[in-house]
């Protein structure tokens, strides 16, 4: 394909356009991938005055407005559908919109299909986690149609794009040689919570977004399933600390969840969870919403017999792998520096749906990302049936 490159894009919030509290920011990417190619044929979103504003932004900057002066806003994919048309037909859609509008063949919750009703072979570049219900049939059933339209496909699982892991993946093909596998996986995310003060109200509520396991841990799981044997679902064991331990309390805690969020919507401060895989290896994830300041303290861990390799920081653009080797004691470092796995996924569909390049290059397909989504909610579910078994809110078993 040559010439202008049609996007849609499907919300007008920081996922699609910035925001200071994280890297995310998928027009960024398009502009540096596309260049004068760009053309965002339309942005969909509910609030038209936010979408507007957005577009003023990015009309005002010399070096990207080409990409948006014929940009239209719509109110609904509905809208867009009909109001693109001929030239305007996009050729990749952006789903930036929550989860609980996508994932799903029931009405309101169905933006895949949806825009494949307007656009059949739209490409679908998707944010996760990839919906949030808790239906796996009905998810599945959404991949068997983009499967079956023959749809290029790929969910927003941006660190499986690290250099780092093309690194790692080296040392395990020299493991493999050497007859070594993986014995254990450690993953753990850390949250600075003040991060998510009072414009972060999804983030504190199960019912806005499917939970903390699914919205932030999901990203270590799909890492850690990306680099191991298949994990053993019904080994799954989860504990969590709530907001009704005494564990529990956060002391800077700056938004309203007394009176904002019902107790029963609450998320966990803690989610401790250990599995084992197919291979009899075993893994543990620790999601802690605990620290004050900055964002995140991120790392995972994967052990093998005589090494241990250890990627710190995956989410910054300088992310770290520390590796021990058999035969030393010390542990030696490589730095990534401008590693920006955002644009590598964003590059990764693009060259698909030019032709460019074979599906291959999509390395986090719709397909695979199903079991990762099923993945994160078996922890989800194991921790709240460990906590009903406690007694709950009631504290009585």
């Amino acid at each position: 394909m040559s010439g202008r490159f049609n996007v849609l894009l499907l919300g007008a919030g920081p996922i699609n356009f910035g925001t200071t509290e994280g890297p995310w920011n998928h027009s960024k990417r398009l502009e540096q991938k596309l260049g004068s190619r760009l053309n965002v044929v339309g942005l969909v979103d509910l609030n038209v005055e936010r979408a507007n504003s957005v577009l003023t932004i990015k009309r005002a900057d010399a070096n990207v407005k080409h990409g948006y002066e014929h940009t239209k806003v719509f109110k609904s994919i509905k809208a867009a559908g009909q109001g693109l048309k001929g030239d305007d037909v996009p050729h990749l859609a952006i789903l930036g919109f929550q989860a609980n509008s996508r994932g799903s063949t029931l009405p309101k919750h169905d933006n895949e299909l949806e825009l494949l009703r307007y656009f059949p072979k739209v490409g679908l570049f998707i944010e996760k986690p990839i919906s949030d219900v808790e239906d796996f049939k009905d998810v599945e059933e959404v991949g068997r149609r983009l499967k079956e339209n023959g749809n290029v496909t790929s969910v927003g699982y941006m660190l499986r794009y690290l250099k780092v892991d093309l690194l790692y993946l080296a040392h395990r093909k020299l493991i493999e040689e050497n007859n070594l596998t993986v014995m254990h996986t450690q993953a753990s995310y850390l949250f600075a919570y003040d991060f998510a003060a009072k414009d972060f109200y999804g983030y504190w509520s199960k019912s806005r977004e499917p939970g903390r396991e699914l919205a932030d841990g999901c990203y270590h799981c799909d890492l850690t399933r990306y680099l191991t044997p298949p994990v053993l679902l019904d080994s799954i064991h989860t504990n969590t600390v709530e907001h009704t331990d005494p564990a529990g309390k956060l002391s800077i805690l700056r938004f309203d969840e007394q009176n904002l969020v019902k107790p029963e919507d609450r998320i966990p401060r803690i989610t401790s969870s250990t599995w084992r895989y197919e291979n009899g290896a075993t893994g543990s994830l620790l999601h802690a919403v605990c620290l004050h300041e900055g964002d995140y303290d991120c790392e995972l861990m994967i052990l093998a017999d005589g090494w241990k390799f250890r990627l710190v920081d995956p989410y910054g653009t300088s992310p770290r792998l520390y590796v021990r080797k058999p035969g030393t004691t010390e542990e030696v470092r490589t730095i990534f520096t401008d590693d920006d796995c955002y644009l590598s996924e964003i590059e990764a569909i693009i060259d698909v749906i030019d032709g460019k390049s074979d599906r291959s290059v999509i390395l986090s397909p719709y397909e695979d990302a199903i079991k990762t989504y099923e993945f994160t909610w078996a922890i989800r579910l194991a921790g709240e049936k460990a906590f009903a078994a406690r007694g709950g809110l009631g504290g009585k078993k």
